[in-house]
């Protein structure tokens, strides 16, 4: 809208010259402070464009948009337009509200992608942290470490219960005599070496598949990289971090889609909303997905569901409602 009335700028005295009610002419201060704001803010209409529609992006793209987004914020605190610096602050009180509870994770997530690995992380870090920035970095590598061990620890669990779930049977038909003799082998303490030993090889072997990934070169910064295919491509090389990425990529990096965010009916998430179960909040967010697209003659697999309303459907049954009320 900004962007729109400053393109005619030149219409408003007009305006004032043939209507003798208009009184909220734009004085030359004001047309100066449109064109600043209307900059800046377009930032944050790229980004609400790529995060909040309704094909949602994979998680990898948050973390350099959000770092943008940062370091903007703390340029425009310094800026010597009042009305920019009051903006500012907050806008970044705000964003320091959420800063610290998702920049780890969706640090993982950049890390995860191979266009950018830690070199994205080591890039923004310095300009958001200048005095820790070192520390910072090293917190999100050992956080990757850590759900690597942790996925492997999962492996290792299904695969002890499934062998001894196999196993079962054939205990049975052991005799008590071979188990005697078991038993007195004394071998606790060799049960015990194997699997100190399993595990340090275990965990060298997962330090060195992450240092091997990353050590390698980045690839292109393409726009048509698919980043869940290139990993789908490379299990076999990084098996363990295939896991990783194929949970850590699938995260959405917005709950709401920008129709809805700026709808007239009010469809805004809730405190009650942010409270629900995750799987409750997922099974919303693809029942809405769905009926979106149905309602926008996207949805030709699920030709059984032509019956169904659609979320167009459904707010005008709101909107009805409370008319009659």
């Amino acid at each position: 809208m900004l962007e729109t009335a400053i393109a005619y700028k030149d219409v408003f005295p007009r305006a004032k010259a043939r209507d003798i009610h208009y009184r909220s002419l734009p004085i030359e201060e004001d047309w100066e402070n449109a064109v600043e704001i209307c900059s800046k803010l377009n930032l944050f209409y790229i980004v609400t464009e790529m995060f909040s529609g309704t094909l949602y992006p994979t998680s990898n793209f948050y973390f350099q948009k959000i770092c943008e987004i940062k370091v903007k914020l703390d340029e425009w605190v310094k800026s010597t337009n009042l009305m920019i610096e009051d903006m500012a602050k907050d806008m970044l009180e705000k964003y320091e509200k959420y800063w610290d509870s998702c920049h780890s994770l969706m640090g993982v997530a950049a890390v995860l992608d191979p266009r950018y690995k830690m070199k994205l992380v080591e890039y923004y870090f310095p300009l958001i942290y200048p005095e820790s920035a070192q520390s910072k970095i090293a917190e999100i590598r050992q956080s990757c470490y850590d759900l690597l061990v942790d996925y492997q620890n999962r492996v290792a669990t299904n695969l002890k219960d499934t062998s001894s779930v196999g196993g079962s049977g054939k205990s049975g038909s052991m005799s008590s005599g071979v188990a005697s003799v078991s038993k007195s082998e004394h071998l606790d303490m060799f049960d015990q070496f194997v699997a100190s030993s399993s595990n340090f090889s275990t965990k060298a072997s997962l330090t060195s598949e992450l240092n091997f990934y990353l050590e390698e070169s980045v690839l292109p910064r393409t726009s048509k990289f698919d980043v869940l295919s290139w990993w789908k491509m490379n299990g076999v090389k990084y098996p363990n971090l295939q896991k990783m990425a194929k949970d850590i990529l699938a995260i959405p990096v917005s709950t709401v889609a920008s129709e809805s965010t700026f709808s007239t009916s009010g469809r805004l998430v809730s405190p009650h909303r942010n409270r629900l179960h995750p799987s409750t909040l997922e099974a919303l967010m693809c029942a809405r997905c769905w009926l979106w697209n149905e309602g926008n003659g996207t949805c030709s697999k699920f030709s059984g569901l032509e019956a169904c309303p659609t979320i167009l459907d459904e707010e005008e049954d709101e909107e009805l409602v409370v008319e009659t009320s």
